[in-house]
């Protein structure tokens, strides 16, 4: 009997414990998103946070904190969300305790519109002696975007790579020549040919290729799982391994790979998800 009370006593101390840890954490996040639009969460507590993991869409990333905030851009990609209720969960250690903070995001569906463009017919249907080397470019794309080093949300707004307006916008339902090829991850802005693309925000170069689709392109790891690509580009001017600051100037527009003139296309993703870039300049 004596057992019995001890260990419930003991039991609602340590539920004492983590109520006090929990009511001192806070955990800032939408209670709306829409489908393929970014968002921006955080966690932050009175006491000390040692580690922070946050999970969403069955994914998870590492957080690096700034004052005793813990944040990350967060998206859905319009390709494979659905609307309805995902939950977001910070799992957090505070004193050697973990605690776990969850919230309900309730996604709802966005309206994107519809492009028309005329290619060569090469460039629709690549020639077959150009299907591997397709594969693997695709694959090569794939692991880059799923790179996951802890880190935190960069400054916003994003800076620019380029001045120029929106070519065509994230999400849009691509027809080539009359076919359907899917929906565009991310948007074109307007470049002549040789102008400079700076790079949104600090990270490390992860990937660069000349691809048969993307063109001369570059891949940089901003870190909590938050990836920028640029593609379509004359000159790649950084290598694997680089670390680039915020500004700091990756290479030179073009029109390289699959496109229909000088422009330089830019994507961003969380864990391989890519969203709309467009709200993070504003």
């Amino acid at each position: 009997m004596k057992r019995a009370i001890s260990a419930l006593i003991m039991l609602l101390f340590i539920q004492t414990a983590l109520y006090a840890v929990e009511k001192n954490i806070t955990v800032t996040a939408p209670a709306q998103a829409e489908i393929g639009q970014p968002f921006l969460v955080s966690a932050r507590s009175e006491n000390s946070i040692e580690r922070v993991t946050i999970s969403w869409q069955e994914k998870e990333c590492v957080l690096t904190g700034d004052n005793g905030t813990f944040s990350v851009l967060l998206g859905t990609d319009l390709k494979n969300a659905r609307a309805g209720t995902s939950v977001l969960r910070f799992i957090c250690e505070i004193n050697g305790e973990l605690l776990e903070e969850s919230r309900e995001i309730r996604l709802i569906a966005h309206k994107y519109p519809r492009e028309n463009l005329k290619v060569p017919p090469e460039k629709l249907t690549p020639p077959a002696n150009l299907i591997e080397r397709i594969k693997k470019e695709a694959e090569l794309g794939r692991s880059a975007i799923q790179t996951n080093t802890p880190g935190s949300a960069p400054l916003l707004p994003l800076l620019r790579p380029v001045p120029g307006t929106y070519s065509s916008v994230y999400g849009k339902s691509r027809y080539f020549n009359g076919q359907f090829k899917g929906r565009h991850g991310g948007i074109d802005m307007r470049a002549a040919l040789g102008t400079p693309v700076k790079a949104a925000a600090p990270g490390r170069v992860v990937l660069t290729g000349d691809f048969w689709f993307a063109g001369k392109c570059l891949y940089i790891d901003h870190g909590a799982g938050l990836m920028s690509f640029y593609c379509h580009m004359s000159k790649v001017s950084k290598s694997k391994g680089d670390e680039v600051e915020r500004g700091e100037t990756i290479g030179l527009s073009g029109k390289s790979g699959r496109v229909t003139g000088p422009h330089l296309h830019f994507s961003v993703s969380w864990r391989g998800e890519y969203f709309d870039p467009a709200p993070l300049f504003k």
